[in-house]
């Protein structure tokens, strides 16, 4: 039997909810291509320069190719006149990144490189299959909807009858808690306080803003800090890399930003978050308790997804 790799291009940035599905949709493809026609699996991440998927995708050794950002502007200004010229030079340089490398299929998990993505396989007769993580689906894949291939959704959407609802993609290492038994868990919880710097048998709060942060809810957490500390938690916080690092203090753990969330998940008994998609299926994986605080901005999916 003939042997040969399957390449893939990823589209899924601007934020890192878009990205990490599609990190762990590639995770799976290398377990799943044993035994296949398919000696290996090449993957190909599209990205931009001021996204925060790019930081990520740096630190995973992931091979990507960058395009402009084709974001629609929600208001009257210069980038919506400047959108069009974007999206068609994003559009043509994903065409030649697909002939080039002789990619097999485009998967789209939507944001702000998804939508030329979309255009270019459908110019390059590309098979493309979309993934939709929010409740309330995004412009880039209600667009790519009617151009995809295969369709699929996190949630069951009334408007995507003919796309099945299969959950969303998360990281292995997190799916992986909910398999541990109440004594594993115990002792994975230590090792993770541990790894965090906190202590051991202190009640632990997890917030975080989701990649970017979440300036609103810091700013909350501030004014509440001697509150939650007094009520006998110690906080582990992820400010955001792009926000000011607060100062640490007695039972206050403020970092920029978590890469092992597994490790996160692992040390609290409470999370507070946004409830982007991917938060809230790694939350339910990780079987925590949660106080969710929808992003009030955007075309409103989060607090659907709540």
């Amino acid at each position: 039997m003939s042997m040969r790799p399957l390449t893939v291009l990823f589209a899924g940035g601007g934020t890192a909810g878009h990205l990490l599905p599609a990190m762990a949709t590639e995770e799976q493809l290398h377990a799943m291509l044993s035994g296949s026609v398919f000696d290996q699996l090449n993957a190909i991440y599209l990205a931009t320069k001021s996204g925060a998927e790019l930081p990520l995708l740096k630190k995973a050794h992931a091979t990507f190719r960058l395009v402009p950002k084709t974001d629609f502007p929600r208001k009257l200004n210069g980038d919506l006149l400047s959108f069009l010229p974007r999206l068609i030079i994003a559009v043509v340089k994903t065409r030649k990144t697909i002939k080039s490398l002789h990619v097999d299929v485009v998967v789209g998990f939507g944001g702000y490189v998804a939508l030329p993505a979309y255009c270019a396989a459908k110019l390059a007769k590309t098979p493309l299959v979309i993934h939709e993580a929010n409740a309330l689906p995004g412009l880039a894949n209600r667009v790519g909807k009617w151009m995809a291939t295969q369709a699929f959704s996190n949630f069951s959407i009334p408007e995507w009858n003919d796309a099945p609802a299969i959950g969303l993609p998360i990281r292995q290492s997190i799916a992986d808690i909910s398999k541990l038994n109440v004594s594993q868990r115990e002792e994975c919880k230590s090792a993770a306080r541990a790894h965090f710097g906190l202590e051991p048998n202190r009640k632990t709060m997890l917030i975080f803003g989701g990649s970017l942060g979440a300036a609103k809810v810091n700013e909350v957490i501030a004014q509440a800090l001697d509150e939650i500390v007094a009520r006998g938690f110690q906080i582990l916080h992820a400010v955001g890399a792009g926000n000011s690092l607060p100062l640490r203090s007695e039972g206050y753990h403020p970092v920029p930003y978590i890469d092992q969330m597994d490790q996160a998940f692992l040390a609290a008994d409470l999370v507070v978050a946004r409830s982007g998609a991917g938060t809230c299926a790694e939350i339910e994986a990780s079987a925590l308790p949660a106080v969710l605080i929808p992003l009030p901005i955007g075309n409103g999916e989060q607090l659907l997804n709540a």
